[in-house]
């Protein structure tokens, strides 16, 4: 994966590069050639490419990953993984890792590409709306994926994981292309979510960064305020030390799940800051994620431990 022109941009892009922290620059200069404007890739080695959305000339693929040894005829769950980036940017490979390891246990895994700004000119809704598609041309291709259709997750990273719930709690405003399949993934796998998109701090970054209708409209879908729709089971991985989303707000969203008798459970990470499960992050600044190594195992262990006690996976 190429991050070309690490440096400033690296460092001056800490704040979009997975969250919500005002644009340290023009959108030029987040725009200038690099990772920001490269092409996502056409194959990702073990996965089959599909398209599953061409708008706006763009072709959307994700990646499915299942493993050869699974018997014929077998109806397996799925994980729908969305990256981050702030909307900006980012690449759909940031947790091949993960879904690798999930498809050698017997799920079938999937790395979603979506539009962001630097490469389609789109906006958040439009980044929304593709994962909501994206869950559905995955639910309404099941059968042929081997997949069973009321066990899909959705799984992301900041803005990933915004557009993960989004297609969860207000999939009536992704406008789906479909109406009679449904985008809703069955769990969620979230990791430093922006789960308050409403709260004044988010609110005024949101304005800085895209505008003012922009703002209003990623406000009127806050995951905090949409609660009432019904949350499948649901585990948050987050760090004390985000200073991109809040890891109180974390809790609470949680401690008001289970008050409405939802299954909702945060594991905090003391000091890991936010995109810390990326352990290509560690590569970047050893100095600054000097446990990503294990972070990104923990994760993906209790990941595993999830998806058992749901009975996705069976115990080993």
């Amino acid at each position: 994966m190429g991050f070309g022109g690490v440096g400033w941009w690296a460092g001056a892009l800490a704040g979009l590069w997975l969250g919500w922290a005002p644009a340290p620059a023009s959108a030029a200069d987040l725009c200038a050639p690099s990772e920001a404007t490269d092409p996502q890739p056409l194959h990702i080695n073990g996965s089959t490419p599909f398209v599953y959305k061409t708008v706006g000339g763009a072709a959307l693929r994700l990646h499915v990953f299942r493993s050869a040894g699974l018997k014929p005829g077998a109806r397996v769950p799925a994980v729908v993984f969305f990256y981050g980036g702030g909307f900006y940017f980012g690449d759909l490979r940031r947790y091949q890792t993960q879904a690798t390891h999930l498809a050698l246990r017997g799920v079938a895994t999937v790395l979603a590409d979506y539009r962001v700004k630097c490469r389609q000119g789109s906006t958040i809704m439009d980044s929304i709306a593709d994962g909501a598609s994206a869950m559905q041309w995955v639910r309404g291709h099941a059968a042929a994926l081997g997949i069973d259709p009321g066990r899909i997750a959705a799984a992301g990273s900041s803005s990933g994981a915004l557009i993960a719930i989004a297609a969860t709690l207000t999939p009536a405003l992704d406008k789906p292309g479909d109406a009679t399949i449904d985008p809703r993934p069955n769990t969620l796998i979230l990791y430093n979510p922006p789960l308050d998109t409403a709260s004044p701090a988010v609110v005024q970054s949101l304005i800085a960064q895209w505008g003012q209708a922009a703002a209003d409209q990623v406000r009127g879908i806050s995951p905090m305020d949409h609660l009432d729709r019904g949350l499948p089971p649901t585990i948050i991985f987050q760090g004390t030390a985000d200073t991109l989303v809040s890891p109180a707000a974390a809790t609470d969203f949680c401690r008001r799940a289970r008050a409405l008798r939802d299954q909702c459970e945060v594991v905090l990470y003391p000091g890991a800051p936010h995109g810390f499960s990326e352990v290509w992050m560690g590569l970047q600044d050893p100095a600054a994620f000097p446990r990503t190594e294990y972070w990104a195992e923990d994760t993906s262990r209790r990941t595993d431990e999830f998806l058992t006690r749901l009975g996705w996976l069976a115990p080993g």
